[in-house]
């Protein structure tokens, strides 16, 4: 009688705890996807897309137009000129409801004029200021303002953090390495978005005595915003004149707008990611989607 009322004794006890597999984690990334006369594609679901991370295949949970709010960094180089303000004030117009924006200028450093806000016309009176005023005809630090607009990102811990540079060209003066800062890009998911104005007037380099005495950092600053905007789903545009920069911006606008988020499902633990991969499985759609995490 003892041994089976130990037997039972024993077999009440709560059964030992077995070591549970890690839950998967799940990602978004945020993509734009058009037409081929470039007006977006609205209807997507997840079946649509093909997510890979280091060439390995993820499963897409979902995809639908982006609802969360952007965090938009606009950086205004114009050496003075006011060139963009009409471009601007439509942008941030358009953009007014959708999230915060904060706006900087370069005058060797960049210089923050407006702090994050969702403060539309705050933003517009800032920018309408940006009239004719001393330039900066030797260039500037426009490297360093994008580096720390996308490091305020990631510390802000910004959803779906967004970079709008806007210049005319001109010599480089920071010292940071490209891939410090597209490294810096990745890191804090942000969209870069660039439109240059291919104008020399606009900007009339000094003479340099040495060759190589910019050459370097004018290297770095091409390569950030030539491979910044294609690592990090955004683009970048280059107008021969000033008309061309009010439908540029314009452009931006209406592409965040359309933007998707797609979430997938990624392994607890691992080994870093460095490249991502999202294609579209339908003909006819251009897709932009960043290729670094």
């Amino acid at each position: 009688t003892a041994s089976v009322v130990g037997f039972l004794a024993l077999a009440n006890l709560p059964a030992s705890p077995q070591p549970s597999t890690p839950a998967a984690r799940t990602s978004t990334v945020f993509v734009t996807a058009l037409e081929e006369n470039g007006a977006p594609v609205v209807d997507l679901v997840a079946d649509d897309f093909t997510i890979k991370e280091d060439g390995k295949s993820r499963e897409v949970l979902k995809a639908e137009l982006a609802r969360a709010p952007v965090q938009v960094a606009i950086i205004v180089d114009d050496n003075g000129t006011g060139i963009f303000r009409a471009g601007l004030v439509s942008f941030v117009r358009l953009m007014q409801g959708r999230g915060e924006m904060t706006l900087s200028t370069v005058v060797g450093q960049t210089q923050r004029l407006v702090e994050y806000t969702t403060d539309v016309d705050r933003l517009a009176t800032a920018i309408v200021a940006l009239m004719a005023r001393p330039g900066t005809p030797d260039g500037g630090q426009l490297l360093e303002g994008i580096f720390q607009a996308a490091k305020e990102q990631e510390k802000r811990d910004a959803e779906r953090p967004v970079i709008v540079v806007v210049t005319v060209g001109g010599e480089e003066h920071s010292t940071l390495p490209a891939h410090h800062v597209l490294d810096q890009l990745a890191r804090s998911g942000s969209t870069l978005y660039v439109i240059t104005v291919a104008n020399s007037t606009l900007r009339v380099m000094r003479p340099i005595d040495k060759p190589s005495a910019l050459l370097e950092e004018n290297l770095h600053l091409s390569e950030v915003l030539g491979e910044g905007p294609k690592q990090t789903g955004g683009w970048r545009e280059v107008i021969v004149a000033a008309p061309g920069i009010t439908p540029g911006l314009q452009r931006i606008a209406a592409e965040l707008k359309a933007q998707y988020a797609v979430a997938y499902s990624r392994p607890a633990k691992g080994k870093a990611t460095e490249r991502l991969a999202v294609s579209i499985n339908r003909r006819g759609v251009l897709l932009r989607a960043p290729s670094k995490v």
